[in-house]
């Protein structure tokens, strides 16, 4: 195939360990941080479209049914959000 080429994945990064003053760590930390918290919102999506499911399957027996999904999903609920790296890079303890 012309299109097989393998998927290049970018290295997990930190900003505890990196150089401010360095551009490209400073970059690729922001990059990681934002890496992950789109997969944890992909996550939190899966778990919701698996609870619409099993409503519409479960019908009448929905609550019953359907909570061990519905807790899942409610505790995933307060870390889903994409918060970006500003926060977390000026207030960094290890500055």
């Amino acid at each position: 195939m012309a299109g097989s080429e393998s998927f290049k994945q970018s290295p997990n990064v930190s900003f505890d360990n990196i150089d401010y003053n360095d551009p490209i760590a400073l970059k690729n930390a922001q990059e990681s941080l934002l890496r992950e918290q789109f997969v944890k919102i992909e996550i939190v999506k899966t778990v919701r479209k698996a609870l619409e499911n099993c409503f519409r399957v479960a019908g009448p027996n929905a609550n019953e049914d359907c909570r061990e999904i519905a807790e899942k999903y409610m505790n995933m609920l307060p870390d889903a959000r994409a918060q970006g790296f500003l926060g977390y890079q000026r207030n960094d303890p290890s500055k």
